[in-house]
């Protein structure tokens, strides 16, 4: 794990490449950069100009006043060698590579991968990538995204750190966070590891007081004993989506990273043995990530749902029975004080349906009610939010009015519905539009906290 704090807390950051042409990768490199909270200086480098975006240029590292912690690189692979050989006289620490080129692309570009790593390893530097989007860090400002703010907003702060063997998912990871207002701390895009991996990078996050949950997205091992290990030893909950389930996405693997995957089922046995959560897709992987981070640890499984539109609560009740929850079924007692609070017309059942004429003031009294049972452990909200008689500040008064017990909410629909997420999100109600998702969550929540990887609120 040596020399892993340069990449996210780094004093000086030079940009190899940093182009004065919009639209190419080292000027949006350089441009994240400076355009973020980064408080350390960033130095462009480039031969053929006098500045870029009003910082001076120079046109090599060695030309640099001073020495540097951090290179991103983002030229040709082919000029990679001549001018990593400089880095020694800057004491540089850690290099992202940007550019692809190497083992992905023939044999050449694995030699070529292979001198790099040797020059890194007489030379003293780390290396992530290549042929990766590198890294993204909320608090200390190291941004070496090529995707502008124009089209990848950045998140808030939060405590959710991403592991990505794919650029692709890491920048689509941060676009939902900011999206649905859900923080995120660290994102790296490892790329074809090279050096630095997976297992170092959970072992460095799992000592980030700012991380509570890490997110690992895998199409392949370097090293699957050690990766394990660190997941198995890691004290905080690891979310995992395993790739290369068959031969075809085995196959794309190897074309995209360069190395080969390793036996779907066997890896998933093996890595669900250290006590992560696999996950099944994308979505799945972003929604039980989000759902921990916004949440404590909790062990009771009994259940009630509350809706102004039941559909979905059929297919929730099927799922909840085959995650082993409980659908509780309300006491008297349970009926009879809601019974006093919601009107005639409602349902009191499981779910305590209030049916589309219901106001947010049925859904705050029946919350209230639910909250206050001990029959009742969790509450899962399914809302119409399009339903007119729901009062459009509804979710603000939920946020202000939130629950003591867990409380997840689904609702399915456009921007108008997403909207509301956000507000919830801040609140730290976890919503979502895939009820099997937030039905999982809710049953991975309770393993981590079985497994003492997420705090309990008992």
């Amino acid at each position: 794990m040596e020399g892993i704090q340069y990449f996210f807390n780094p004093q000086t950051v030079a940009v190899i490449g940093a182009s004065s042409k919009p639209g190419k990768i080292g000027h949006e490199c350089f441009k994240s950069m400076v355009r973020g909270n980064f408080k350390g200086k960033v130095y462009p480098i480039n031969p053929s100009v006098p500045e870029v975006l009003g910082v001076k240029a120079y046109p090599s590292i060695g030309d640099v006043p001073e020495n540097i912690d951090l290179v991103i690189y983002a030229l040709p692979a082919k000029d990679s060698i001549e001018i990593f050989n400089q880095f020694k006289k800057k004491s540089v620490k850690a290099v992202i590579i940007i550019s692809g080129g190497f083992r992905e692309f023939s044999v050449n570009g694995v030699m070529l991968e292979e001198e790099v790593l040797k020059i890194a390893r007489r030379d003293g530097f780390r290396v992530i990538g290549p042929n990766c989007v590198g890294v993204y860090d909320n608090f200390s400002g190291v941004d070496s995204l090529f995707q502008p703010y124009e089209r990848l907003p950045r998140p808030r702060k939060g405590d959710i750190s991403v592991v990505s063997q794919s650029g692709t998912f890491a920048v689509t990871f941060i676009d939902w966070a900011s999206e649905e207002n859900v923080g995120i701390n660290k994102v790296v895009s490892v790329g074809n590891r090279a050096d630095v991996d997976e297992a170092e990078l959970i072992e460095f996050l799992d000592s980030d007081p700012n991380t509570k949950v890490i997110a690992l997205y895998i199409e392949s091992f370097t090293d699957g004993r050690k990766l394990v290990k660190s997941i198995k030893d890691c004290s905080k909950p690891v979310i995992v989506l395993l790739a290369s389930k068959s031969s075809y996405g085995a196959n794309v693997a190897r074309s995209h990273t360069g190395r080969m995957a390793s036996n779907y089922i066997i890896a998933k046995n093996v890595i669900e043995s250290a006590d992560a959560i696999i996950t099944d897709d994308l979505q799945q992987f972003y929604d039980i990530t989000k759902s921990v981070s916004l949440s404590k640890g909790f062990m009771g499984k009994n259940i009630v749902m509350v809706t102004n539109g039941a559909g979905p609560c059929v297919i929730a009740a099927d799922l909840i029975q085959e995650y082993k929850l409980n659908l509780i079924e309300p006491s008297n007692t349970l009926k009879n004080t809601l019974r006093e609070h919601l009107p005639s017309y409602a349902i009191l059942n499981n779910p305590i349906d209030l049916t589309g004429s219901a106001t947010s003031k049925d859904f705050l009294n029946a919350i209230r009610v639910c909250d206050n049972s001990e029959e009742v452990d969790i509450i899962l909200l399914s809302i119409v939010f399009q339903d007119v008689p729901l009062e459009d500040d509804f979710v603000n008064q939920l946020a202000e009015n939130k629950p003591k017990k867990p409380t997840f909410v689904f609702a399915a629909g456009g921007q108008y519905t997403r909207e509301k997420f956000k507000i919830l999100h801040r609140a730290k109600i976890p919503a979502f539009q895939n009820v099997g998702n937030l039905v999982k969550s809710i049953s991975s929540i309770i393993e981590l906290t079985g497994k003492g990887k997420l705090a309990s609120t008992c």
